[in-house]
């Protein structure tokens, strides 16, 4: 299986995930963060050509992708259920079109990056989304434990 229709495959799950509220479970938010780590070290390791360019070049794409993610977990609704208690929380649609506008960017540079030389820039721009879904998940896994009345951490 290459590592487009992995990354594919990945991007379908969260897409169907991210449309509908849902409710929001502690225990279960590490997840896709761990899809997207596996998909990101996978595609990242395919690469025999790492210098301290293309990290610096990670470095820069994780750091966007961490800004992006703070940003989608501010646009996201949560409220408490008023009968059962329970959180929940849904994507709103500028969420969404940020999230996608990232992981085109990444699909269309790496498909014109095999023939350009931008296999660097490519790969880096994994980290966008790596960093958007890990940011996001843990700013929301905070407003969760503000809402609980657990306070700030």
């Amino acid at each position: 299986m290459t590592s487009a229709s992995t990354f594919m495959i990945v991007l379908a799950i969260v897409l169907l995930r991210m449309g509908k509220e849902k409710e929001l479970r502690p225990s279960r938010m590490w997840i896709t963060p761990v899809l997207f780590i596996w998909v990101t070290f996978t595609t990242i390791s395919q690469t025999a050509n790492l210098t301290w360019m293309s990290f610096l070049l990670y470095a820069i794409c994780l750091v966007l992708g961490i800004g992006l993610g703070m940003w989608r977990a501010s646009l996201e609704k949560l409220r408490v259920h008023p009968v059962t208690g329970r959180i929940t929380s849904q994507s709103s649609i500028a969420g969404v079109i940020i999230f996608m506008a990232a992981m085109l960017l990444r699909l269309a540079i790496g498909y014109w990056g095999r023939e350009h030389a931008l296999v660097s820039l490519s790969n880096a721009l994994v980290m966008i989304p790596l960093g958007s879904v890990c940011a996001r998940r843990f700013f929301l896994f905070l407003r969760y434990r503000q809402l609980q009345g657990h306070g700030r951490i």
